[in-house]
């Protein structure tokens, strides 16, 4: 069907921005743009509607995309007098990709179910080779994690088609918000490991590229290792991608849920560490796998990236 959807999407930051740019070069979709940081929105393309305010961004939207950082601000977008909610008419559906928690997510929903609006929290995440983090929004190849009811899902499902390729419905609101939480909280650690795996070889004299050659065939393989750590290692590529300060947000989020629920995390709480560690020497805007020069550093072995 090639009726036009009207999408009002709030924040345009990395990811954000990503999807903004699909949409507008989308002839059936009509978008207008809103950010509250004024350069974010200034440095976005003449073609878009840059709106001064969520409500003059949702004048006649079917659809809010929302794309913020953490529960805080996800919240405040939502809440807020001149917010979302304040601003959503009846019938009109709200897809959520921020990465926030499970409470805060079916607050959202109920606040939401009460005025008559459809809201999906619909965190992404991306696992073919080079789709996660940035990449998996530029090359649309992300999975969707909806939470949700089953009519907000359906009429959400179109929109999620044009920006990635699995919209899984994983249950009921707070739902998505769990299923991420638990993806990253593995991901989190794949990358930690590994970090100390090569730098471990690298103390031992073993050179990172002889280990990726054997690691292809043996038990230590796995995406993260082929898809994600070793090309930007290979490359020396420590720009987001998916940043420090995001993965400590997200493995804090895991923590507080496995605490709310009495589900032991130790490996967890030790992951949680390394990254505050990154972030308490001004790293925290790096790739996840400037862990990988956290050890190398604290080993006394800097170099120990592929020598080039």
């Amino acid at each position: 069907e090639s009726e036009v959807m009207k999408v009002a999407q709030i924040g345009l930051g990395k990811i954000g921005s990503i999807l903004a740019e699909h949409l507008m070069n989308d002839s059936t979709v009509d978008l207008s743009v809103y950010d509250k940081d004024i350069d974010r929105l200034g440095a976005f393309p003449d073609a878009a509607a840059r709106s001064e305010s969520v409500a003059a961004a949702s004048k006649g939207c079917d659809f809010f995309l929302v794309s913020l950082p953490d529960p805080t601000a996800a919240r405040m977008a939502m809440f807020a007098d001149d917010g979302i909610l304040a601003s959503a008419v009846p019938g009109v559906t709200i897809l959520d990709l921020s990465t926030i928690d499970p409470q805060t997510a079916r607050e959202i929903h109920q606040k939401a179910s009460a005025l008559g609006v459809h809201y999906v929290e619909a965190p992404i995440s991306g696992g073919e080779p080079m789709s996660a983090g940035t990449e998996g929004a530029k090359n649309r190849n992300v999975t969707f994690m909806a939470g949700g009811d089953a009519v907000g899902f359906e009429r959400a499902k179109p929109l999620m088609e044009k920006l990635g390729r699995f919209p899984i419905h994983v249950g009921p609101a707070g739902m998505g918000a769990t299923v991420k939480l638990i993806s990253n909280y593995i991901s989190g650690l794949h990358n930690v490991v590994a970090a100390e795996a090569f730098v471990l070889g690298k103390a031992a004299g073993i050179d990172a590229k002889l280990l990726f050659d054997v690691f292809k065939h043996t038990d230590a393989n796995s995406y993260w290792l082929f898809n994600y750590f070793a090309p930007r290692i290979e490359q020396r590529n420590f720009e987001p991608g998916f940043s420090v300060d995001l993965q400590y947000k997200d493995l804090r989020l895991a923590d507080e849920l496995a605490r709310e629920l009495k589900v032991p995390m130790p490996l967890n709480a030790a992951a949680i560490q390394v990254y505050q560690t990154l972030r308490a020497v001004g790293r925290g805007t790096k790739d996840v796998v400037e862990v990988a020069n956290l050890v190398a550093e604290m080993a006394g072995q800097e170099s120990y990236l592929l020598s080039k």
